[in-house]
């Protein structure tokens, strides 16, 4: 390899054989040796034919759906599992972070653990006691440090594991999901060091954390069935992975247009886009999220977001991923249990704690309304993205009556109805960015600061 790639995986494949008897693994292994094929198991591919490269500094993210191959393929990365068939090629130290719990001895105390983890990577005990108080401040677990790991929880067990890991300034660190467990805090703090202090060495990332893996990488593979289905920029990678989410329900929920009609006409008066009910499936949405489901509910939402050039692209509307300054639209099919006739729409997007990050109503956004009739309806709304920061928001719709944008009667809301993962092009400091509208410097004259000082005064 060449001296700045650290990592080269060629055609790495594995398939596990699975036996309906003890005895028929005896039978396949005389086989085997006699050159016959598989005749006494059925074999399941868990990885296919992978190849990539990853250079010095980069870092490469992999996503995918449960079952997809992910951690299986980071195994046999970091030589935990043999392959089956194909080659992985290492260059300079290795630090891996697998799934909680493996690499420390339970009966170990945390301290006891560390070190032995440094000297397994190759560190003198010189390097491991002067790394040994970095580590300890960092994991910020206290006294526990001196007490069997078997005692922790599991946000002090990855603590400590990260700072281990990360610690022994490795040339190539692979985390696979171990950070999920830790507090938000501890988790951007983790962020934060891998920028910082490890922005030479490579970092291959396994994770559920859409905006995680685009802000840790440069470059992200999606993958499907034990096959790479995407390899290439993170945002597009995001894109692809909720496509396939949303392919996969369109299979199971089978046709929109039965279940429209099994569910009575629809009253398309609330002007949808095109005067008819999106093609995609969309997603169901409980009763059960409905404040008054017998006033007012939704029985199934889409989500697109509107390109100049390529039109409406539809959204996973279970997880949609925006960017600041997507416009997206919002189409809801609304039942009502009553007439409204002075009909007042609005939304509230909340983070995942549940605290109301922004909204507004029809009323607000001086945009009129006409009297709704009970039965369905298919309502429209498009809003821009705001520069919010990365992470997960879900929205409620609500449905008011009156002229005021405070005070008027509730009808009712839902809550969840969709939920969106943001994740911005740039740092956001805070909730949201705010950009400067201006900034000026003036430097002052060394005698308008004197006569300014105390003494002067």
């Amino acid at each position: 390899m060449s001296s700045d790639v650290l990592l080269r995986v060629e055609d790495l494949s594995k398939v596990y054989r699975v036996y309906s008897r003890p005895h028929q693994r005896l039978l396949q292994a005389l086989d085997d040796r006699a050159g016959r094929g598989p005749r006494h198991c059925f074999e399941v591919p868990a990885v296919s034919n992978i190849s990539f490269e990853l250079r010095r500094g980069e870092g490469l993210s992999i996503i995918g759906r449960n079952g997809s191959g992910k951690s299986t393929l980071l195994e046999m990365i970091v030589g935990t599992l043999a392959p089956t068939s194909g080659a992985v090629h290492r260059a300079g130290r290795t630090s891996a972070l697998l799934e909680l719990g493996a690499g420390f001895n339970p009966d170990f105390t945390g301290r006891q653990n560390l070190r032995l983890s440094a000297a397994i990577q190759g560190l003198g005990e010189a390097e491991i006691r002067s790394i040994e108080p970095e580590v300890e401040a960092f994991a910020e677990i206290g006294p526990f440090i001196d007490e069997p790991v078997r005692t922790y929880s599991s946000g002090m067990y990855v603590r400590l594991a990260f700072a281990a890991a990360v610690h022994v300034f490795p040339d190539l660190l692979v985390v696979d999901e171990a950070l999920a467990v830790g507090d938000i805090f501890f988790q951007q703090k983790c962020y934060q060091f891998i920028e910082e202090r490890l922005q030479d060495a490579a970092k291959l990332i396994v994770t559920h954390d859409l905006a995680s893996a685009v802000k840790l990488a440069n470059r992200c593979l999606v993958m499907d069935g034990g096959r790479v289905v995407f390899d290439g920029p993170p945002l597009e990678a995001v894109e692809t992975y909720t496509a396939l989410n949303l392919r996969e329900r369109s299979t199971r929920t089978g046709s929109l247009a039965a279940r429209v009609n099994s569910s009575g006409p629809v009253d398309e008066t609330a002007g949808a886009p095109g005067g008819a009910l999106p093609t995609e499936p969309g997603v169901a949405i409980p009763s059960s999220r409905a404040s008054a489901a017998e006033v007012m509910h939704i029985d199934r939402a889409w989500l697109h977001r509107l390109d100049d050039v390529a039109g409406p692209v539809a959204l996973d509307a279970d997880a949609a991923v925006v960017t600041p300054g997507d416009c997206v639209r919002l189409t809801f099919d609304v039942v009502l249990g009553r007439p409204i006739d002075r009909p007042v729409w609005g939304y509230l997007v909340r983070d995942r704690v549940g605290n109301a990050l922004f909204g507004q109503n029809t009323v607000g956004s001086e945009i009129p309304t006409t009297p709704l009739a009970a039965g369905h309806h298919v309502v429209a709304a498009e809003i821009e993205w705001p520069e919010v920061e990365q992470g997960e928001y879900s929205l409620t719709i609500g449905l008011g009556s009156g002229d005021h944008p405070l005070h008027h009667e509730i009808v009712g809301w839902v809550q969840g109805v969709l939920r969106l993962v943001c994740v911005p092009r740039r740092a956001v400091h805070g909730s949201f960015n705010n950009d400067l509208r201006s900034l000026t410097v003036a430097t002052l004259p060394v005698s308008m600061r004197e006569r300014g000082s105390p003494a002067a005064t």
